[in-house]
Order: C-alpha cells, then structure tokens, then sequence
C-alpha cells in the first residue's frame, strides 16, 4: 500500500482492497443501499458534515456533468450505476476519482468522527472495490491511462470538500500507485493468470 493507495488490488481470487472497520448502523444501511441492485437512487451527500442523507437523482451524464461540486460519494454512485449498466471502464474511472477525492477530503478532516466519513469511505472500498478493481487489473494499460485521466481530470476541476494540499498529497500516493503498476505489470499479469482470472491486454 502506498499512501493509502493499494498497489496491487484485486490480482488474486477473492481479493479485498481493505478491511473493514466497525461501521455504524446508518454506514452499513447505507452501503446495503447502496450495493443493492433494486434500488434505484441510494443516498448520498449534498454537505460536508451530512453525507448520507441527501439523494443523487438525474441520470448518469446529468450526475456526471455536475460531479465537480458534489461530495465524493457521488463518484462512487455514479460508478455504482455505470457498473450496473455494463459500462465498466467509465465505472473505474469515477471509482478512483472518489477514492482520490474521498482521501483528500477525510485528509484534510482528521479530526473528523471515525464511525462516520471514515467508516463509510472503508465500507465503499471493501463493497465496490474487489470487483472493480479484479475488472481494472485485467487491462493494465487502460488502468494507467484511467489514473492518468483521474489526475488530469482532478487537476483541472475545483473540489468544494478538500483543499488543493490535500488533494496533492493524495496524488501522490495515486502516482506512486501507477508506478509499482508498472513495474509489476508482468507480476500482475502472472499472478492473474495462475488464480484463472483473465488478462484483457498481453
């Protein structure tokens, strides 16, 4: 793990991205919402201090036309529900655009309560993550090239939710990511192979 980062998610058969913390009561009914195929518009947050309470609605290019000044859950809705329409590769890009932004704003709010921000973003990580990172892994040149967007794409929009030296600081960490990516590529590609998983790029 670099800088909060995982540098080799989702390579082996059930991998997990991170373990679970202890999640309150309304952390867990937010996740089960928000993993549930049935419901249509899971909650999310509209103000720093009440982040799952306020739903996301409009469909995914309205959500996504606006994602710049919303919380960073609505990065992990938004994958939730391209992921759902089998748009898979536009779902890892805003899965890593909320991790990236999720991390500054919790960085730049440590004194925040850990049952709350924290034990969400920790529960959207253990529930979203091992399928869509075991996805993204299975084609590493278009995973560098979603991270490189992921940064290109936070360099160019404001964050109302973390400072710009947070986000940095998080980058950072993203970068290191796609370096030990790189250097592992064919690592990766093996491990994948042994535990019958597939490799979408040679």
């Amino acid at each position: 793990m670099v800088n909060g980062f995982l540098v080799r998610p989702g390579i082996g058969k059930g991998a997990r991205c991170i373990h679970s913390l202890s999640i309150p009561l309304r952390a867990l009914l937010f996740v089960a919402a928000l993993v549930s195929a049935t419901l249509d518009q899971p909650a999310a947050g509209g103000a720093a201090g009440d982040i799952a309470n306020q739903p996301v609605s409009g469909s995914l290019e309205e959500l996504a036309g606006g994602i710049e000044h919303e919380h960073p859950l609505a990065a992990f809705e938004l994958s939730k529900r391209l992921w759902e329409a089998g748009r898979k590769d536009e779902a890892v890009f805003f899965f890593y655009l909320g991790q990236l932004r999720f991390r500054a704003h919790l960085l730049a709010n440590p004194n925040g309560d850990p049952t709350g921000g924290r034990a969400l973003f920790d529960a959207l990580m253990s529930t979203m993550g091992p399928p869509i990172n075991q996805y993204a892994f299975g084609d590493i040149p278009a995973l560098l090239a979603t991270i490189d967007r992921v940064i290109a794409w936070d360099d160019g929009h404001a964050d109302d939710y973390a400072p710009r030296k947070a986000r940095e600081e998080v980058k950072s960490g993203l970068k290191k990511m796609r370096d030990d990516v790189v250097a592992r590529q064919d690592e990766i590609r093996r491990t994948r192979s042994e535990n019958g998983l597939p490799n979408r790029s040679p």
